[in-house]
């Protein structure tokens, strides 16, 4: 019984004590499950902290590579050496390597060339393109784009793929299972991680705001979240790191996302077994249990280093994102490499045995030993780290330039136990910055020749610095300025407007230019100061001596005076000329159509006409001295009127076919759908010219020949049309030799006295110029014997209206005589030239017109003031008072508002016609006054004054 008793004690006390031992055993699981569970999760929450801060800043850092990068081609742009074969050959090679220097980020680079554009792109097929841009070069920059400006003008736009690129690098970066990767920007999340195409996730509100604030702060952010992908609902941790690019205002930021079950999976099944399997050994004894307990502290341990070694690998990882083209190599304490990556083939060329076989103690290889000698160097100085750059020839033959970043490394008593580093391929950016140095070379060449006088001042006006050519005579006074501020180193009555020029230059970042005069004993020295900002700190001026300039303008000013003053000299001769001329052919042609309207024998109208053609010819002389004095002073103006070019075209085709005529030449005319066509231009002019040409085909044309006359109507543009005229002939022709000079003034095919063909030679020379106002081309075309074609084309614009046709009554003799009985009209007469009042006296008895004469304008006046008339005809060049004056004075006259003032004039310049019907009169007949005319204007007169009357 005491043995069962102590037995049963013994057991009850095992069993209590195993009991015990189980129950403790089993907490104890439970706090060493949690323990490596927590830790786990911890793990692996700092493991994804690290990651988006190493990714993050890896993006950064390539994309402010770029922006730096990105000078290097508007460098090559401002290169004065390059000639246009190496320019159109290095640019493109210029632009390759910039591409391919940064694969995958470059969406485009548009290159303004200041006279054009090129842009750059790779194709789908990886292919690289040059092309010309036919758009104008972009006025603003968006936020994925960058603008690099050069001092020349040129401009270029990179245009980068974030977003792609930004997928593109973060591939290599691992998450845990479940995780995804996005892009936080505009407000926007994107994906860009390997399942960016398996649907998206979108965050709770409070959530996305609060990380929205943090990215906008700039502030790197840990958050635990929740939300949904489709309709399945998640929670995790959520990782941003903020980072800028590009031109962007806005930061972006990189987001990594892992979900709870990514963080946990694993860990369960891993831990959990091993847990129940440590509660089955621990049962059994203690001593496993202790055992357990000790592996698990060498399998934390174990973790740990292996997060060391990850945060050391990640350093280097780090390294090699600040390059590119690179292989990453590792050595011990002797320089022998342990191991080096497969990219070592090719940068350098050679293989990886190649590469251990280079770095053995024993090599000979020099590149190697050099590098060796650099580590000792700088092991000896106490340095951590070895940079150096070096020429490096492949097997191929091919010449490269290989930057070496190397980091030391030191055990815990701090013995050398190796080093790691990276070697890149630098050749490119070796290469732009010798472009640059060279740039540098040759610009500080170019300063030190230039003959103008450099000084560059901070951004207060004072002065720092100054570049003299002439030594001798400004070295000294340029040597007292150093120091001192932009308003003392100038002239004093100056000071206040090139200070204002300096600050406006600051101000806009864009050149200023200010004129300034120096006063020494020998006279004044005139400069021109261009202000422009030399960086952020700095202003610089150029002062270029203009003082031959200045007195070769002022030469010039006082000679277009002179010019001008002997060209107004001349339009006033030929105006004073005009008036005199025209004043005797008043009385000359007028009293040709009096004396035509009598009864004359067939001789006396044989004379009759021959006085007439004779008459008009001179008076068609006249007129194109006018014109194209008129012409040459470029007081010629451009009124135009809508028309129908058809009708203008028939009116003028029966003004000259009784001349073609009377030559039996047989007159062709085309046009096709023009009819109803109306448009907008000067007609006179248009006539005058097509006038002239036709009129000479038919004067050159020999009997029976052929004369033809082609209109065509062209549409420009919506609102433009082209009008052209085609006039050939079967004339005589002309020699080649004489066709180009044909248009200039004065110029004849034959100058002889026995010429058979009499004119001025002007007639071509006014129709070319009239043409080239109205923005179109007279050409011409001919063949000696053959004949000759003119074409001649002007701009009018289009018109949606119809013109109502105007009738025109042809006045007959008859008509004329009974004109004062038709049309009884109340007539002054102002005129004070005797041979005119003869001529309108006889007028007027042949219309059958009663009237009243004033001698001078003031007469005319008091005449108005007293009595009632329907039509004053005014001469404007009389004594006393002109007829202008006149005219001004009678509007005046309450009651006269009505009266209808003709103004008569020799003189025939727009601007006197102008000035008449600015100072009040109705209408302008230029002399000589022919009968037809004077009748058809009493007429069309008479009727608006019975009109307004009822």
């Amino acid at each position: 019984m005491a043995r069962t008793l102590i037995g049963r004690s013994n057991f009850w006390l095992i069993s209590v004590v195993g009991s015990l031992l189980v129950v403790l055993v089993i907490a104890l699981g439970f706090s060493f499950f949690n323990a490596i569970y927590f830790s786990q999760v911890d793990s692996r929450k700092e493991f994804l902290v690290n990651q988006t801060e190493l990714a993050a800043r890896g993006l950064e850092i390539e994309i402010n590579r770029f922006e730096e990068e990105s000078k290097t081609l508007v460098s090559f742009l401002e290169d004065p050496d390059l000639d246009d074969e190496d320019f159109r050959g290095d640019l493109t090679v210029t632009a390759r390597r910039t591409f391919m220097s940064f694969p995958g980020m470059l969406d485009s680079v548009l290159v303004d060339m200041v006279d054009s554009t090129i842009v750059f792109k790779m194709s789908e097929t990886n292919n690289f393109v040059r092309k010309r841009h036919l758009g104008s070069f972009p006025s603003k920059v968006g936020n994925d784009q960058l603008l690099v400006t050069g001092k020349a003008g040129f401009r270029i736009l990179y245009t980068l793929d974030i977003e792609g690129y930004s997928k593109e690098y973060v591939t290599n970066f691992y998450l845990d299972p479940g995780g995804e990767k996005f892009l936080l920007r505009e407000s926007k999340l994107i994906s860009i991680g390997q399942r960016a195409n398996q649907g998206t996730i979108s965050l709770d509100e409070g959530d996305f705001e609060r990380i929205k604030a943090d990215v906008g702060l700039g502030l790197k952010g840990y958050y635990e979240i929740s939300g949904k992908k489709g309709e399945e609902e998640f929670s995790g941790i959520l990782v941003q790191y903020p980072f800028s690019y590009a031109n962007s205002d806005r930061l972006a930021s990189l987001v990594f996302f892992v979900p709870t079950e990514g963080l946990t999976s694993g860990i369960y099944s891993t831990y959990l077994f091993l847990f129940v399997g440590t509660v089955v050994l621990l049962i059994g004894t203690v001593a496993f249990f202790i055992i357990s307990l000790k592996g698990n502290v060498d399998s934390i341990k174990i973790q740990e280093e292996n997060l060391n070694e990850i945060s050391r690998l990640f350093d280097q990882q780090n390294l090699l994102l600040q390059e590119i083209k690179g292989f990453v190599f590792f050595h011990d304490y002797r320089g022998e490499i342990t191991k080096v990556s497969d990219e070592v083939e090719d940068v350098l060329g050679h293989s990886k045995q190649e590469f251990f076989e280079a770095f053995k103690v024993d090599s000979v290889h020099p590149a190697a030993n050099m590098v060796k000698e650099e580590t000792i160097k700088a092991l000896m100085e106490g340095k951590y780290l070895v940079e150096l750059e070096y020429d490096f020839v492949k097997p191929s033959g091919e010449k490269i330039r290989v930057k070496v970043f190397e980091k030391l490394l030191f055990d815990e008593l701090g013995r050398f136990s190796g080093g790691m580093g990276i070697g890149t391929d630098i050749t490119s950016q070796f290469l732009a910055r010798q472009d640059i140095l060279h740039s540098e070379n040759r610009l500080r060449t170019l300063i030190s020749n230039i003959p103008d006088t450099i000084f560059i001042y901070d951004n207060d006006g004072i002065v720092l610095d100054y570049h003299v050519q002439d030594k001798k005579s400004h070295l000294d006074a340029s040597h007292l300025s150093l120091g001192k501020s932009l308003p003392e180193s100038v002239p004093q009555d100056q000071a206040e407007d090139i200070l204002r020029v300096f600050n406006r230059a600051k101000k806009t970042n864009s050149i200023q230019t200010i004129d300034v005069v120096w006063k020494s004993p020998t006279g004044e020295k005139h400069y021109e100061m261009r202000f422009f900002p030399l960086d952020q700190n700095q202003i610089m001026s150029i002062s270029k001596d203009i003082t031959v300039q200045k007195i070769w303008e002022k030469g010039l000013v006082e000679a277009m005076n002179a010019a001008d003053q002997a060209s107004r000299a001349k339009s006033e001769f030929l105006a004073n000329m005009s008036h005199e001329i025209r004043t005797p052919m008043n009385g000359l042609l007028g009293i040709i159509d009096l004396l035509e309207s009598t009864n004359l024998n067939r001789i006396q109208k044989q004379y009759v006409e021959i006085i007439k053609n004779s008459g008009n010819s001179l008076l068609n002389i006249i007129r194109d001295i006018l014109d194209y004095s008129k012409i040459e002073s470029g007081k010629i103006e451009i009124h135009p009127v809508a028309f129908k070019p058809v009708d203008e075209l028939e009116d003028q085709i029966k003004i000259l076919s009784g001349l073609a005529v009377k030559k039996k030449i047989k007159l062709k005319v085309s046009y096709s759908g023009f009819e109803a066509v109306v448009l907008e231009g000067d007609k006179g002019k248009i006539n005058q010219v097509l006038m002239n040409l036709v009129g000479n085909a038919i004067k050159f044309t020999p009997e029976h020949g052929t004369v033809g006359v082609k209109m065509d109507v062209n549409s420009v543009d919506d609102y433009l049309s082209m009008l052209s005229f085609s006039i050939s002939d079967t004339g005589i022709g002309i020699p080649q030799e004489h066709v180009d000079r044909l248009t200039d003034p004065f110029y004849q095919v034959e100058s002889s006295n026995t010429r058979a063909y009499q004119g001025t030679g002007l007639g071509l020379a006014i129709a070319k110029k009239i043409v080239e106002l109205m923005g179109g081309q007279l050409e011409i075309e001919s063949e000696l014997g053959v004949g000759s074609v003119f074409s001649f084309s002007v701009i009018v614009k289009k018109v949606e209206q119809d013109i109502a046709p105007v009738e025109r009554k042809e006045l007959t003799w008859k008509d004329i005589r009974e004109m004062g009985t038709e049309f009884p009209l109340r007539i002054l007469l102002a005129e004070d030239n005797d041979l005119n009042l003869q001529l309108m006296t006889l007028m007027f008895q042949q219309l059958g017109f009663q009237f009243e004469v004033a001698q001078n304008g003031a007469e005319a006046v008091e005449k108005a003031k007293n009595q009632e008339f329907d039509v004053i005809l005014m001469d404007v060049q009389m004594p006393v008072m002109n007829g202008l004056e006149a005219t001004r004075e009678i509007r005046k006259i309450e009651g006269r508002d009505n009266l209808v003032i003709i103004g008569l004039s020799a003189n025939v310049f727009e601007e006197d016609q102008k000035r008449a019907l600015e100072s009040g009169m109705n209408d302008y007949l230029t002399k000589p006054i022919r009968l037809a005319l004077l009748a058809d204007k009493l007429e069309f007169y008479y009727r608006k004054v019975r009109e307004r009357m009822g």
